[in-house]
This record gives C-alpha cells, sequence and structure tokens, in this order.
C-alpha cells in the first residue's frame, strides 16, 4: 500500500476514534453538567417556597424528576469515574446522596393537609433547607442567594 492509503485509512480512523469520543463522553458529560445547571436553577428560582416547605405539587414533581435526571445521565457517560475528574462532576456518590435529598424536598413539599396544616410533627422547612445546602455542597452547585 502507498502512502496515500495510509493517509486515507488513518484519518478515517481519527475522525471514527473522534466521533465516539463525542458521542460517547463528551455530549453525555455536558448534558449532565446542563442538567446540574437546571437544578440549581430550580433550586434557585423556587427558593422561598421550598424554604417554607410549601405545598406545591408541581415543584415536588419536578424535584423528582431532576432527582432521576441526574442519575440517570451518570450512566450514560462512558468511563464515568474517570471522565468526571477531566469534566469537574460529581462524584456518583455524591449524585446518588444528592438524589435522595432530592426526593426528601418532593417528599416535604406534599406534607400539607386540606386545612393547611403540616401533615405531622417535622419541621420540613428545617429539613428542605439543609437538604439545598446539602445538594449544594455534593454537587458543587450554587443553590442560595449568599455567597
Amino acid at each position: 500500500m502507498d502512502t496515500f492509503s495510509f493517509t486515507v485509512i488513518g484519518g478515517i480512523l481519527v475522525f471514527v476514534l473522534g466521533q465516539m469520543i463525542l458521542t460517547l463522553i463528551i455530549i453525555p458529560s455536558q448534558e449532565l453538567k446542563k442538567s446540574l445547571a437546571g437544578l440549581s436553577h430550580s433550586l434557585l428560582l423556587y427558593q422561598g417556597k421550598l424554604t417554607n416547605a410549601s405545598y406545591d405539587k408541581e415543584i415536588s414533581s419536578e424535584m423528582k424528576l431532576k432527582s432521576a435526571e441526574i442519575v440517570s445521565k451518570t450512566h450514560v457517560v462512558l468511563w464515568y469515574s474517570m471522565v468526571r475528574l477531566i469534566f469537574g462532576l460529581p462524584s456518583r456518590k455524591n449524585i446518588l446522596s444528592a438524589s435522595r435529598q432530592l426526593n426528601l424536598i418532593s417528599y416535604g413539599m406534599l406534607t400539607e393537609n386540606s386545612d393547611g396544616s403540616l401533615s405531622s410533627n417535622v419541621d420540613y422547612s428545617l429539613e428542605i433547607t439543609k437538604a439545598i445546602k446539602e445538594i449544594g455542597r455534593l454537587l458543587s452547585i450554587k443553590t442560595n442567594y449568599s455567597n
């Protein structure tokens, strides 16, 4: 084979390898980062209702959705445990812990009786506030408007 053939084959291999890296690592990592940013957005947007544990089915549903989304997106990234270091992503353990906190928030948003009183003696306002702070720490995202 001549030099031209090696060049063409080499170019095709580099292209295919580049597309595989893009499709299996870079794009899924960016999608996870977008999901984390979306979670930060939701926590900041609904901060008042969340920290007051206001009854709200829509916000509760959104928190459950975000919880499932961030966990599932880690499983799309090939070689996640190595790639997370390159892209600054949280560990799977931290994502799972944050997901549990989001589920706690979701539950806390559905604890009101029809008369507006809390359905148990748990202080969900305090629990949700702690959960939001913990999510920020676990995922290294902005969850409040203070420093």
